[in-house]
């Protein structure tokens, strides 16, 4: 769609180019502003899909021609997230006719503009802007639920019932997995503008999370409203009336809680509307430079809060991995880790992901056993192992142990640590044994006589009970024991919980990941966080609204990090940022050198 009028396309990684604003003082896009939008849309592949997709939802000739093709309406809702507007419909229409040039919409073809003062022009071009946005975004919904009006129950199960019988099962499942690509691959056109030497030095860790996001719906109202919560489940309310937007639910906000379950001060609140269950890319290591910037990179369809987060999150990392991305590890907080395993951290190992997680103290201390290795806080340990390093981590959260004391008792476990005899294998299965095992023996036992000789004299002894000597376990008859994916799923982690290298991980992950929340709700840009900016109810329509509001955060992101690149030579330190004085500017200067005048008469007695 390149014409003479149309500026050059800008190279690889060129996003500073773009001013990403208004001109000041005039309602025009500039130039590089639209060739980035277009950029953005060329780079997600999505028009040649949505054509086919409109073709196969087909069922007669057809009605009108189209006014304006499907991809000037793309280029136009990128340009009003990008420029920091509001994703409304009327703003893509205001962007199409009001402030794209006449070459501009030439290019595109978008029609030309109604005069200034015809009023049922304008109405007509904004019907016809949003008959297009929901036209396409219907070929992607997969809710059967009706919207924009509240039904009582009686006539919104009729309603849904109908519109379910339109479609089979088959096609609601094809909406959603349209749905999804369709969402990922925004954010992947974002992506294609980080330049391919910084792609390439991504080695894949990330953090996985879910996230709120507020519905410009009022929810739905139940009956026996007086009746106390306490006494009984919000399930046993019927519905009055469902709420104009029902695919989001409800987000109960509770006051923080600590391990043992008591409540801190605060209030609680219920909120309604969508969680987003989104991946952000995070650097592999704490000492090195960044070398790709911390952005969404993955995302699930919208769900109600509360819906199967670790299923959701599987889905997002799936996404990632099926683009091409590297898998290493992903930091999940406590939600993850207290997931069914099937739905979460089997699928992760799967994917190729090292899982990071922390743990609460109900699932502290011995939480699984095979072939008599017993599993504790994510690793495989030797019985006989002491039960005072057992509780270690439960005894420091309780405050009996101070954290000096906790870290001697860590040291002291892992001496007792069961060691994998290599990768993997492609089923998953992995090879581990005990310390004593091997011509590597870190320990001696009695049950492992190869372990009692000179080299291993003044190293750890273990000392096995009468009973397992008569009933010897596997992993002390077997110089290592084959351990299967599935065992002790739920918690493991490679990394040793607790250990320096696990705590610069997780909080590197996870602080990532919550900046990068905050960072696309920040309401002088995206405000993901103000449900005002996206009105469009439904599931589908609030995931592309969503979707378009992550991209233009990812397009902020990457902007400031190729600015920060370009502005650092190698070798160089990076440049300050800090508007505060540097403690050297107090550093007194150098005293002067007394002027010399011949050599310094001997010293005297």
């Amino acid at each position: 769609m390149t014409t003479d009028c149309c500026p050059t396309p800008a190279e690889d990684g060129d996003v500073g180019a773009a001013v990403l604003t208004l001109i000041p003082g005039s309602a025009v896009v500039d130039d590089a502003t639209v060739q980035l939008a277009r950029r953005l849309v060329d780079a997600s592949d999505v028009v040649d899909r949505l054509t086919e997709l409109r073709d196969a939802a087909r069922r007669g000739p057809g009605g009108r021609p189209e006014t304006f093709p499907t991809y000037a309406l793309l280029v136009s809702m990128a340009l009003c997230v990008i420029t920091d507007q509001h994703p409304h419909i009327k703003r893509f229409c205001d962007v199409m006719f009001r402030q794209l040039t006449p070459n501009w919409r030439a290019a595109l073809g978008i029609p030309d503009p109604p005069a200034v003062n015809d009023t049922r022009g304008w109405r007509g071009a904004y019907r016809n802007v949003r008959s297009r946005f929901h036209a396409m975004v219907e070929l992607m919904d997969p809710s059967p639920t009706p919207k924009n009006r509240r039904l009582d129950d009686a006539t919104f199960k009729e309603a849904t019932e109908h519109r379910r019988s339109k479609c089979s099962e088959e096609q609601w499942a094809a909406r959603y997995g349209n749905l999804e690509w369709f969402v990922n691959q925004l954010l992947e056109a974002s992506i294609r503008l980080i330049p391919t030497k910084h792609r390439a030095a991504w080695m894949g860790s990330v953090g996985v999370d879910a996230t709120l996001v507020r519905s410009f719906s009022r929810g739905e109202s139940r009956t026996n409203k007086t009746k106390s919560l306490k006494k009984s489940k919000q399930a046993d309310h019927a519905v009055e009336r469902h709420a104009s937007d029902p695919d989001a639910g409800w987000y109960r906000r509770t006051p923080n809680s600590d391990d043992a379950g008591q409540k801190q001060a605060g209030e609680s609140r219920s909120i309604f509307g969508y969680e987003a269950s989104l991946v952000v890319s995070g650097p592999d290591t704490f000492d090195a430079e960044l070398a790709f910037p911390n952005i969404v990179v993955g995302m699930a369809v919208l769900h109600k809060p509360g819906h199967e987060p670790g299923a959701n999150g599987v889905r997002a990392l799936a996404s990632v991995r099926g683009r091409g991305y590297p898998a290493g590890y992903v930091g999940a907080d406590r939600a993850y880790s207290n997931a069914v395993p099937e739905n979460f951290q089997l699928p992760v190992l799967a994917l190729g992901y090292k899982p990071v997680y922390d743990y609460k103290i109900d699932q502290l201390g011995v939480k699984g056993s095979y072939q008599g290795f017993i599993q504790i806080e994510g690793a495989l340990y030797c019985p006989m192992i002491p039960q005072a390093l057992i509780d270690a981590t439960v005894d420091y959260r309780e405050g009996r142990i101070d954290e000096a004391l906790y870290g001697q008792r860590l040291q002291e476990r892992w001496r007792y640590r069961a060691r994998a005899k290599g990768q993997p294998d492609a089923e998953g299965h992995i090879r581990y044994q005990c310390p004593s095992a091997s011509q590597w023996q870190m320990a001696r036992c009695d049950l492992k006589p190869d372990s009692l000789n000179m080299k291993t004299q003044g190293r750890l002894r273990v000392i096995p009970t009468a009973e397992l000597k008569a009933s010897p376990s596997a992993c002390c008859t077997q110089q290592s024991v084959t351990v299967p994916p599935d065992v002790g799923a739920k918690f493991r982690q490679e990394l040793l919980y607790g250990s320096a290298e696990w705590k610069t991980t997780y909080s590197m992950l996870r602080n990532t990941t919550e900046g990068v929340n905050g960072y696309v709700k920040d309401p002088a840009h995206e405000a993901l966080d103000e449900p005002g900016r996206r009105r469009i109810h439904g599931v589908a329509a609030q995931s592309v609204l969503t979707a378009l509001l992550l991209m233009a955060a990812n397009v902020r992101k990457i902007r400031s990090f190729l600015a920060a690149k370009a502005s650092t030579k190698p070798g160089t330190a990076r440049p300050r940022r800090r508007r505060t004085r540097s403690i050297a500017t107090w550093r007194p200067a150098p005293l002067a050198a007394a002027p010399s005048s011949g050599p310094d008469p001997p010293l005297t007695a």
